[in-house]
């Protein structure tokens, strides 16, 4: 009887435990594989992604149509398989949208996205920015551009300017509490809402700001000033930025708080007020304190001038 070969069965047992083992790795590429295509068809193709509904909140001035049109440029953007799921896949959709992305919407001041992968259902939330005052630009040429416009002013006008100036050269923007310009506007005169005529700046248009940062708190603190003064504007300038001031022109004998139809038709009755000299260089939060003292000791209708344009100081003749 031919003795046992140990060196052969033990070459068969290691070849049958690599088939074996080729067969099992086989078998778990072809699992994963049928999952991965199951995957891929079931994000693509399935309904169990797909939106049913998208409910838009917080708009009054930006309509859906717009809301919608930016999320679906900005959602495949920079991403290839974004660009593939679409828009309609609940996958693809961030949390929501800001900085760069809502430049295109400048009346947005925020974006969010709340998704019910549930509801199949996708709710976009959004702020608008809330106007605080006009800015108009005056003797401008304006292009045709409305994103970027581009001024050609005088640095100086006169005192005698006619009024009539902002209805026939003026462009004018809706800016909110942070000083940024998100809407165009008509001119406005009374003083209900905050407004003021710029003959001095070159390029303001949307998404930039009215000043440059440095001023931004100061010329609020002036406009809150002016607001609390109870002074009754006729116009609020700024002539040269490299000056750093704001001029006011006030009428003396009208209320504070006249709309504009009412100032029209007052106006010609009315007597001019002192100007207000105010800089841009310092806060101006002391200054309604100081007119109501200098209404208290003197005839402050009758007054050419008020001076704060040094800090802790006032001048008046």
């Amino acid at each position: 009887m031919p003795k046992e070969n140990p060196v052969l069965w033990s070459d068969v047992r290691s070849r049958e435990e690599r088939r074996r083992a080729r067969i099992f790795s086989s078998l778990v590429f072809l699992i994963i594989s049928a999952f991965l295509i199951f995957g891929a068809w079931a994000v693509i193709y399935s309904p169990l992604f797909k939106i049913k509904s998208v409910e838009i909140t917080g708009n009054k001035s930006v309509s859906d149509g717009d809301i919608m049109e930016l999320a679906t440029a900005e959602i495949p953007r920079g991403s290839f398989w974004k660009s593939v799921f679409g828009t309609g896949n609940i996958l693809t959709w961030p949390d929501g949208f800001s900085g760069e992305s809502l430049k295109f919407l400048p009346e947005l001041k925020s974006f969010s996205v709340q998704k019910s992968y549930g509801q199949r259902k996708i709710k976009i939330t959004v702020e608008e920015k809330k106007p605080f005052g006009v800015w108009c630009l005056l003797g401008a040429r304006i292009s045709a551009d409305e994103t970027q416009i581009s001024a050609d002013t005088k640095n100086n006008i006169s005192e005698n300017q006619p009024q009539n100036l902002r209805e026939s050269a003026a462009d004018c923007w809706w800016f909110d509490s942070s000083g940024v310009i998100f809407r165009k506007a008509i001119g406005v005169e009374g003083n209900l809402i905050a407004s003021l005529d710029d003959y001095s700046q070159k390029n303001i248009g949307l998404n930039s700001k009215i000043l440059p940062d440095e001023f931004i708190p100061n010329i609020f603190s002036i406009f809150r000033a002016v607001s609390a003064s109870g002074l009754s504007v006729k116009e609020m300038r700024l002539n040269d930025l490299a000056l750093q001031e704001i001029e006011v022109d006030t009428y003396n004998g009208l209320p504070a708080d006249l709309s504009a139809i009412a100032l029209a038709t007052a106006e010609a009755l009315a007597k001019a007020g002192p100007k207000i000299y105010f800089s841009l260089r310092f806060s101006a939060d002391n200054v309604p304190e100081v007119i109501k003292s200098l209404k208290e000791k003197t005839t402050f209708g009758s007054l050419q001038y008020v001076d704060f344009r040094v800090e802790n100081r006032v001048y008046y003749k």
